[in-house]
């Protein structure tokens, strides 16, 4: 059978940092770092890379991922050396834990066929075929996120890398990097380039912090403890929950909502959380009472609170990038939002630890906590 041609991979570079010192400049360092990397990996199993510059600020409603991904892609391919029958997308901050085998398997669709690492929710996906088919269809998907799911509904059968360690970690905020740092110092993970893992351990937040997880001690004695019960809250994957249920000795609560909310059939849809109702029905301070009542620690996916509370999915709808980065670190004073500001007052305040965060978190995040927790880091 005659060798394939290689498939050509449009990897994203983050854009330039902003103010020196705050959350969104080192979150863009680290993702340039990132990209690097990653971009390197790639072109190790086989892959041809090219780099697909940042997209626009957040800016309202005006920027289409399907549109701004497409452009580049028929650029790309119009400027491919030889025969190209498979084409892929990969964020900036993605794939950083995936094992090298699962790299190529994401590498290596066969004809007619997108492999993702989440049909559901991707940050990196290749397909193979018919590429004007599948450019055609991507032209009209407003976020990466919803990619699998519209090439599926326009012929191309789909295979879910989701289950594979590490396949969900997606690199998007400073407490994603404290979560990333967390994982060089377990065992089994794979090693990150040098220059990378420096930068995660010199790294500072605002507030002279280094990167290290909130309360990551607290909620791994509650991890630890059959007497005790942790509640878990926002857009769980399967593969997580079910960890939860055999590698934490507490109970575990858990709360799932608005999974897949940004591939949405309906990119317009109103996100609904029974949590964000409580909030508007009392207070952000009073659902933070509620939750420290059911449990011993909380870890929360703040995102659906905000997609909620803002009526969109969109993320340029809710708090400003560097409200949210420093809500997850505890850091009220940099909140203006008053919502989000009494919030994160209030699980700072509370009587049991309380860990905000986004799909990372609730995700391969939370399968790396409990990993610490029995390893004592």
């Amino acid at each position: 059978m005659p060798e394939r041609p290689a498939p050509l991979i449009l990897v994203t570079t983050p854009r330039e940092p902003g103010e020196f010192g705050t959350h969104a400049a080192i979150s863009a360092d680290a993702k340039r770092l990132l990209a690097g990397e990653l971009s390197r990996r790639l072109g190790r199993s086989g892959a041809a890379v090219a780099s697909l510059p940042a997209s626009p600020r957040e800016n309202g409603d005006t920027f289409h991922w399907g549109r701004w991904f497409t452009a580049a892609a028929r650029a790309a391919l119009d400027g491919a050396e030889g025969k190209v029958d498979a084409i892929g997308y990969a964020g900036g901050g993605a794939l950083g834990l995936l094992g090298d085998d699962a790299l190529d398997a994401l590498t290596a669709p066969i004809p007619g066929e997108v492999v993702a690492n989440n049909r559901f929710s991707a940050d990196a996906f290749v397909v193979a075929g018919d590429l004007d088919r599948a450019l055609a269809a991507l032209a009209g998907c407003g976020t990466d996120n919803a990619a699998p799911r519209r090439l599926n509904e326009a012929g191309f059968a789909w295979r879910d890398l989701g289950t594979t360690p590490w396949a969900r970690f997606d690199v998007d905020t400073t407490l994603d990097l404290a979560l990333l740092r967390l994982a060089t110092r377990l065992p089994g993970m794979r090693p990150l380039d040098p220059s990378l893992r420096g930068y995660l351990e010199m790294a500072r937040v605002p507030g002279d912090r280094g990167l290290e997880v909130p309360n990551l001690g607290p909620i791994g004695e509650v991890i630890r403890d059959r007497s005790a019960e942790l509640v878990v809250a926002g857009r769980i994957p399967g593969a997580t929950w079910q960890e939860l249920e055999t590698e934490t000795a507490c109970r575990v609560r858990g709360l799932v909502e608005e999974r897949g909310m940004r591939s949405a059939r309906d990119p317009d849809g109103t996100p609904r959380s029974i949590l964000a109702a409580l909030m508007a029905r009392s207070s952000p301070a009073e659902l933070v009472d509620e939750l420290a009542v059911l449990g011993d620690a909380v870890v929360l996916d703040s995102r659906v609170l905000m997609a909620a509370v803002a009526g969109s999915a969109n993320a340029s709808a809710w708090p400003p990038e560097e409200e949210r980065f420093a809500s997850d670190f505890g850091d009220a004073s940099r909140v203006a939002t008053p919502w989000l500001r009494e919030l994160v007052e209030a699980a700072e305040a509370s009587s049991v630890p309380f860990l905000l965060g986004g799909h990372a978190l609730v995700s391969d995040g939370l399968r790396l906590i409990v990993a610490a927790a029995w390893q004592g880091r």
